[in-house]
């Protein structure tokens, strides 16, 4: 367990869901952490952005896709038990702007469409199915809270405890 020392870093993420009717967009990650894993598209922040351009930007880095908007619907801070890094994730979802065509594959990872009723069978990010019911509710606020790990690792979670707020 990481103690003392300098403070661990804070990582600055974005993550985009991105629905079509009753398909969602995943990427199965090429690169660590969460090798293998399917996730939503998205990344870090550069110094010059907000969380929102990140998502946008992201997005379309990572599928090709242009959103003309997306919202927020979740703040989530990751705790890493081992080296007390800290990884907080703006949670956007979107739908997929009609016309467009299917994202392809990039450097990242394998894009594919899930339908949702697919979604928990996949080797999916562990905090994903706690999320996915939150995500595309218009009667819901902001999901906020922690998530713990043992690793960077998110299938290493270990608890967590989250609220709308």
């Amino acid at each position: 367990m990481h103690t003392g020392g300098p403070a661990a870093a804070t990582h600055l993420r974005t993550l985009c869901f991105i629905r079509d009717g009753d398909r969602l967009l995943l990427l199965r990650r090429n690169k660590p952490p969460n090798r293998g894993l399917y996730n939503a598209p998205g990344g870090k922040l550069e110094p010059h952005e907000d969380p929102y351009e990140a998502c946008l930007r992201e997005v379309h880095e990572e599928t090709g896709l242009r959103l003309p908007a997306a919202r927020l619907r979740a703040l989530l801070t990751v705790i890493t038990r081992t080296t007390g890094e800290r990884w907080l994730l703006f949670v956007f979802a979107a739908e997929k702007p009609p016309g467009t065509p299917d994202a392809a594959a990039t450097d990242e990872g394998a894009l594919r469409w899930v339908p949702l009723a697919e979604v928990p069978a996949l080797p999916v990010v562990s905090d994903i199915p706690l999320i996915l019911p939150h995500l595309f509710r218009d009667d819901a606020g902001v999901l906020v809270g922690k998530i713990y790990c043992d690793t960077d690792d998110a299938d290493s979670m270990t608890g967590y405890d989250l609220r709308n707020a």
